[in-house]
């Protein structure tokens, strides 16, 4: 699969199209403008406070 980075304009190459399928940038623009991946963000299942005892507990 050919892929363009959405920036330059190169192609990006088949190494990292097959190991970030969605990605939409090259490796230099990624490193020069940021990376186009962004983390979702999961729900614990807690409050914040009970989580940094559960932290406080492990890391003591």
């Amino acid at each position: 699969m050919v892929k363009k980075c959405e920036i330059c304009g190169n192609l990006i190459p088949k190494e990292r199209v097959e190991i970030l399928p969605q990605t939409k940038r090259c490796v230099e623009c990624s490193r020069n403008k940021g990376t186009d991946f962004y983390a979702k963000r999961i729900d614990v299942g807690m409050d914040v406070d009970t989580y940094k005892d559960l932290i406080g507990a492990i890391r003591s």
